[in-house]
Formats: structure tokens, C-alpha cells, sequence
């Protein structure tokens, strides 16, 4: 993140950032761990947009318990940046961007979770993605990359309950039948999509058996023909995965989930978390009020690849903020509390 949240700054959606600024990096809606202290951990490190967790449209639309414990935002994550435009060349200095991410299979329960949720993001994205065998089930995620016509259908009942030209986007994985990647594609740009995010596997194939498929994002991205924005999703663990991706699929942007819970500064180049971001991710943390599971988590994939095996065995162990915070302390760390966290839920 450059400079200071006071300064004047350009807010634009998130099609435009995607189409018109060079070297837009996107963190990826991540199950549990795409929450608030994480999301603006990674802001300070060069990810432009960011993402919610997934959250299911039709708990959020109807328990305002569901509404409390699934979102909450505040004014400094989305971080400034000094970007690039693509043609002008000019430096602009942009707002980054937070889109919330849903899950359903319902127009009616979307457009209900939209509205609750567009005055505080910028914009919203359908997971048609997921492919765990409980999101199938449930006629979610990935079961929705068959589906064209409920994917247009969700997309235009939110955009005519909000606004028509508020950005809603969609995430997909490839079919095996790419045919039907290209179906999938042209309907949802009918529909008015902001931009699509395409991840390189199919719903069959798992992240740690299988490899991205670039050549299938290409497609993805030719099918589009330049009428959204498209990203590639799928094995970004390093900045030279960032270029060699854009430049073999032709995509708008690049988004990274594991690698960011492996190292939250990768974009800015670094080849493992440095300790400034583990400090600065205590202090997040700990002023936001994240749940200690999920602190533990993050800590312990922050270290996992700079760890002693002995040490990392002790790391799991701990069963409490302090007995984390006291680890960190011995290997060196430190932190302040300084500065504002306020948070504001719907």
C-alpha cells in the first residue's frame, strides 16, 4: 500500500481498475480465512482487490447473526496505490478495491444479499466455483458452471434490485468440455458481468493433485473476446507466477489464494513473509478481534516453510493468543498497537 489514506485518490469500479491500470494483483475470496485483518494485511503489500470469504446469500439475506459473523469491513483496508494506466502511462493514485463474494443457486436470495451488502463494497461476485461435494449438493459453486441460464438469470435480478451498472462478476472453474466454458462465458457477458475470474482446473480436479491449466485459461480469456476483464486463478506462489501467467493466458490480472496465506507480501516480491508482516498481522488481528483458530491458522502458514519441523510441531500446539504471542516474541518479533481499527458490520 503507498502513501496515505488522506490523500485524494481516484475510487473506481472494479472493471475499470482491471482494464485501464498496469500490474493490478487480486487476492482470492478465501473459505474462513479472506477475512478482515487478512485482507488488510495484504493491502499493505501490493493487492490492489481484494475478496470476502464466500458466504452463503441466503443465511446472509435472512439472520442478521449470519450478517455479523460473516462480514465486516473498515475504512483503511482497502489501502492506496500508485498505479500505472495502461495507455497514458500516467500515475494515478487509485483506492484499492473489496468485492464480497455469494454463494446461491437463487436469483431472489442474491439480490436480497446484494442490496444488504453494495453501500459497503464495491461490488459483488457469484462463486460459481466451488467444488466441494456439500456446494454441489446444495446446487452452488461449481454446480452452477453447467448452468448458464441461472447464472444470467442471478446476475440480472441483482443488478436490476441495485443498480444496472453496479459491477457483478462472476468466478468460475473450466469444464472439461470447454464448449461449455465458452457457453458459460457468453452468457454471463449477455447478462452485463463486470469481469469473470477463471481458476485453471475443473471441479474433479484438486489444487494439490493437479496442475493449472494456463492453456485453459487462455481459452476462457479468448472466449471473452475483450468484453470483460478476465482473470487467471490457480498456483500463483510467486511474482515471476504473476507475469509468466498474464503472458501465457493473456488475462487482465492474476489472483492468488494459497500462495498469499503463504506469504501475504509475495506480490510486493518477497519470497517468504517477512517478520514485519507477521507484526503487522498481530496487530490486525488482535485489534480487529479475529477469532483465535483462525489467527493460529494464518500464523502458522505465515511460518511454515521457515520453521524447524520441531518448532512448527510446538507452533500447533498452542491454544491461545498469548501462547502465540509469546512464541513470536521469542524468534524476535515485536509489534505496536498504534493506529485505529475500528470495524463496521451490517
Amino acid at each position: 500500500m503507498d502513501g496515505d489514506l488522506g490523500e485524494e485518490c481516484l475510487i473506481i469500479p472494479p472493471q475499470e481498475l482491471l482494464s485501464d491500470y498496469d500490474s493490478v494483483n487480486v487476492a482470492a475470496p478465501m473459505v474462513r480465512y479472506s477475512k478482515l485483518p487478512f485482507r488488510h494485511l495484504v493491502s499493505l503489500y501490493d493487492v490492489h482487490v481484494t475478496h470476502t470469504p464466500m458466504i452463503l446469500a441466503k443465511e446472509f439475506s435472512r439472520s442478521a447473526e449470519a450478517r455479523r459473523f460473516d462480514f465486516s469491513t473498515s475504512k483503511q483496508e482497502r489501502g492506496t496505490f500508485n498505479l500505472v494506466e495502461r495507455n497514458g502511462k500516467r500515475r494515478r493514485r487509485v483506492r484499492g478495491v473489496l468485492i464480497a463474494q455469494f454463494a446461491s443457486s437463487d436469483s431472489r436470495s442474491f439480490a436480497d444479499a446484494v442490496e444488504l451488502i453494495h453501500p459497503y463494497v464495491d461490488g459483488v461476485d457469484l462463486n460459481c466455483g466451488c467444488p466441494q461435494d456439500w456446494a454441489y449438493q446444495e446446487c452452488i459453486g461449481s454446480f452452477l458452471l453447467r448452468q448458464p441460464d441461472t447464472v444470467r438469470d442471478i446476475v440480472r435480478a441483482a443488478k436490476a434490485r441495485v443498480d444496472s451498472n453496479y459491477p457483478i462478476s462472476i468466478k468460475i472453474r473450466v469444464d472439461k468440455d470447454l464448449k461449455r466454458t465458452d457457453q458459460l462465458i457468453q452468457t454471463a457477458i449477455h447478462a452485463g458481468v463486470s469481469h469473470i475470474t477463471v481458476h485453471g482446473r475443473t471441479r474433479h480436479q484438486s489444487s494439490e493433485g493437479t496442475p493449472v491449466s494456463l492453456s485453459s485459461i487462455k481459452f476462457a480469456v479468448e472466449a471473452a473476446r475483450g468484453a470483460v476483464p478476465v482473470l487467471a486463478n490457480g498456483d500463483v506462489w510467486t511474482r515471476g507466477d504473476c507475469e509468466r501467467f498474464k503472458q501465457e493466458t493473456g488475462a487482465s490480472a492474476v489472483m492468488s489464494a494459497r500462495g498469499l496465506l503463504a506469504n501475504p507480501a509475495l506480490f510486493s516480491g518477497f519470497t517468504d513473509t517477512p517478520p514485519e508482516a507477521v507484526e503487522s498481522f498481530v496487530r490486525l488481528a488482535t485489534g480487529y478481534g479475529l477469532i483465535f483458530p483462525l489467527f493460529h491458522r494464518h500464523i502458522a502458514y505465515m511460518l511454515e516453510s521457515q520453521l524447524p519441523r520441531q518448532e512448527r510441531l510446538y507452533l500447533n500446539t498452542l491454544c491461545s493468543y498469548a501462547g502465540v504471542i509469546d512464541f513470536l516474541q521469542s524468534m524476535g518479533l515485536q509489534w505496536t498497537t498504534e493506529g485505529e481499527t475500528s470495524v463496521h458490520s451490517i
